[in-house]
């Protein structure tokens, strides 16, 4: 099964995902849902929609499981001859508009133009609006505005256990919800979920906001964002999935969180082998604080991610440069598992994560009764 999901992560990475560029990865999960024959739509901005349940499972308050198909790149702005001028849509690294970065131009329906940036002058760009001058060999593609724009990076690479990808927020996110609902939908299993794939997640929540505002999703939805999120202190790759606590922005609900502890809980008892982590992800914001604000109830999972954002470390770079993000295969599995596992929960009723606050023992209630301290 782990094979199966790096399969479908392979494939999300072979498409290029840029803020309000995302008909590639959209493409792809509208045609694997088609597969499985489980209905999908889109709404009025893009963000797709699907739902499964089985029987008269619709009947208990669904989960829904929320991933974006953006990443940060840039878009094409000004084309004046060879010499193009883009412009960052979402956090790109510093490094890419400073000193010169190889990057794709995505013509649509063509191949890919490489290209190097280089800086529009002297001054490191500042403010929403961070530019850069785009220069590439002679070639027969003519570029035109609004022409997305890529790193030139790993589309998919295994090295050892390790994931490399130029987008893995939050393609693994995408990834790891569709393997995980192919499962659910292979064995039957009754569920109640939603599979939600939003855009321009890195220009500011944009599609995440725009469905939690327009109420797409009944109001007793339990929203689960899957993301990949930097690690920080505490979080340490390979040591399973997150369940994240809250976000750079706000913190997150422990009824919704219940979800995933008891889904956590019976993993283990069936297979001692599994591991998560629970931690308040605070190096980015996500999806869920957007469903939050509109009074839902949200929880989260995170693979740990190396690279955020495209952004190496000193440590690898002294200077600061761009390279390819990573986490690890067993954490991205385990958070398969744990998806697949929260949607039977759903419906069964089993979220607890056991007797954490109990009835206290008669003994220990008398001992307190009959003693001063």
């Amino acid at each position: 099964m782990q094979e199966r999901a790096l399969e479908i992560l392979r494939g999300l990475g072979a498409v290029p995902a840029v803020p309000f560029h995302e008909h590639g990865p959209a493409r792809y999960i509208e045609a694997f849902l088609r597969g499985l024959s489980i209905d999908a739509r889109r709404d009025h901005y893009g963000n797709i929609i699907a739902h499964y349940a089985t029987g008269e499972d619709t009947s208990r308050p669904p989960i829904a499981f929320v991933a974006h198909m953006d990443h940060p790149g840039f878009e094409v702005i000004e084309v004046e001859g060879d010499r193009a001028v883009a412009r960052a849509l979402g956090a790109v690294p510093a490094a890419s508009l400073v000193k010169p970065t190889s990057v794709l131009i995505v013509p649509p329906g063509g191949e890919p133009v490489p290209a190097r940036t280089r800086p529009v002058d002297s001054q490191a760009p500042q403010g929403p609006d961070r530019r850069c001058v785009l220069v590439r060999p002679l070639s027969q593609v003519r570029l035109t505005p609004s022409m997305p724009v890529v790193f030139d990076l790993p589309s998919f690479e295994m090295r050892g256990e390790t994931i490399h990808m130029r987008a893995l927020d939050d393609l693994a996110g995408c990834a790891a919800i569709l393997a995980a609902l192919e499962r659910v939908a292979a064995e039957e299993v009754r569920a109640n979920l939603y599979a939600v794939f939003t855009r321009a997640e890195e220009v500011g929540l944009i599609g995440a906001r725009l469905l939690a505002s327009s109420e797409e999703l009944p109001r007793e939805t339990t929203i689960v964002s899957v993301e990949s999120s930097p690690v920080i202190p505490g979080v340490v790759q390979g040591d399973g999935p997150v369940i994240r606590t809250g976000d750079a922005m706000s913190t997150f609900d422990d009824d919704a969180e219940q979800a995933l502890r008891g889904a956590a809980a019976r993993l283990r008892e069936r297979d001692g082998g599994f591991r998560a982590q629970r931690r308040l992800m605070s190096g980015g914001v996500c999806e869920a604080t957007a469903f939050a604000a509109r009074g839902y109830r949200v929880t989260g999972i995170a693979f740990p991610l190396g690279n955020y954002h495209n952004a190496t470390t000193r440590l690898t770079d002294p200077d600061g440069g761009v390279g390819a993000e990573y986490i690890e295969r067993s954490d991205f599995a385990g958070g398969v598992d744990l998806i697949a596992e929260a949607a039977v929960g759903s419906v069964t009723g089993d979220a607890s994560s056991g007797p954490l606050l109990a009835e206290v023992p008669n003994e220990t209630r008398d001992r307190l009764k009959t003693t001063d301290g």
